[in-house]
């Protein structure tokens, strides 16, 4: 098996502002450790895929910022969208330019902005779900189980093993984000794990899910360049036709050659700052970066970039400083960041600090 890493970057982070912005946003900060997550996102798969067979989808207007934190990745490789139109459109895209990599060939379609440990773990799971992809002819997803009543996050419906112990299944229903009520019935039933929209194919397989179940995006894909090469022309035409639809309602809630892997490592999406109380605190614990000097404080995120935060006293807060702009938000309202950036965006002058 010859795995070809996808990875999706065309995110905008608005739930990370101020340090999240349309030049810099989400994938491109160093929120886990001293490297963009982009970065995290490739040097996790070190050992599982060549940076020679990764490819990276992002905006056209990142493509530059990308090809700087991922050097390692051709440039050639990395694909510049002219306009966002969700996930179907680009997984096509890359079965399409994949399909004659080989009768070995799985592909790999990974978001550029999680939390995902250990490594070691998931490079393992990753490559055994594609072993499993290329043996069965199927389409591969993997779940998360639950840790929480997550109402942010969807969910997969597990039906029968593949085999006895096996830690693949058949797909019963892909459930689409719930209320709080459903979402505690999912987190303590065992049989619904969290979607981490991570999904593992050969090319030709997908190729055909989409011509029977998206053929309006199937009838665009001939037109496209035959050869993996930006052609902005070609791009902007497909683009410009395509619906914009997820994957996920496009394909896999429609297809019968969906199977998911239990995993066994630990993911979180990091969708907002007090996600990083999962990946980095316990308890009341803070979770810092840059220069700070908490006293008296508790379940504080402060970040700095740039310059000092300081703060006397302060509890569940997210404190967020960059040299424009300063965010004091209480954590459990964090959620409410991005209508935050809406009013920013229709504010005279917003849009400087966007």
């Amino acid at each position: 098996m010859r795995l070809h890493p996808v990875i999706l970057a065309g995110g905008r982070g608005e739930r990370f502002w101020p340090l999240s912005r349309r030049a810099r946003p989400k994938q491109l900060l160093p929120l886990l450790s001293d490297r963009p997550m982009l970065a995290d996102t490739l040097a996790r798969l070190q050992g599982a895929a060549s940076p020679r067979d990764t490819f990276v989808i992002t905006a056209r207007d990142l493509a530059g910022a990308v090809r700087d934190a991922v050097p390692e990745i051709p440039h050639h490789h990395i694909v510049g969208e002219p306009v966002g139109k969700n996930t179907a459109p680009a997984v096509a895209l890359a079965a399409w330019w994949l399909r004659d990599a080989g009768g070995d060939a799985v592909v790999a379609v990974l978001p550029s902005d999680h939390r995902v440990e250990p490594p070691e773990r998931f490079r393992d799971e990753l490559i055994r779900a594609g072993e499993t992809a290329l043996e069965r002819g199927a389409i591969v997803t993997f779940g998360i189980p639950p840790t929480r009543p997550e109402t942010g996050y969807g969910y997969i419906e597990v039906g029968a093993p593949t085999a006895p112990g096996s830690p693949f299944s058949t797909v019963a229903a892909f459930r689409e984000k719930p209320d709080l009520a459903t979402a505690s019935r999912y987190a303590s039933d065992g049989r619904h794990l969290w979607n981490a929209g991570m999904f593992l194919f050969p090319p030709r397989v997908m190729l055909e899910e989409i011509g029977a179940h998206a053929p309006e995006i199937a009838a665009l894909l001939p037109a496209l360049p035959a050869r993996l090469a930006e052609d902005e022309a070609a791009l902007a035409r497909y683009y410009q036709s395509a619906p914009s639809v997820s994957i996920d309602v496009a394909v896999m809630e429609r297809s019968a050659r969906a199977l998911v892997a239990r995993a066994g490592f630990a993911w979180d999406d990091l969708g907002s700052w007090v996600a990083l109380d999962g990946a980095e605190a316990t308890g009341r614990a803070n979770v810092t970066r840059g220069r700070t000097i908490l006293l008296d404080s508790e379940g504080v995120v402060a970040f700095a970039d740039g310059g000092l935060v300081a703060a006397v006293g302060a509890r569940d807060l997210v404190i967020v400083h960059t040299p424009d702009a300063t965010l004091v938000c209480a954590k459990d309202r964090v959620q409410e960041v991005r209508a935050l950036v809406a009013r920013l965006k229709a504010e005279p002058g917003g849009d400087a600090f966007l």
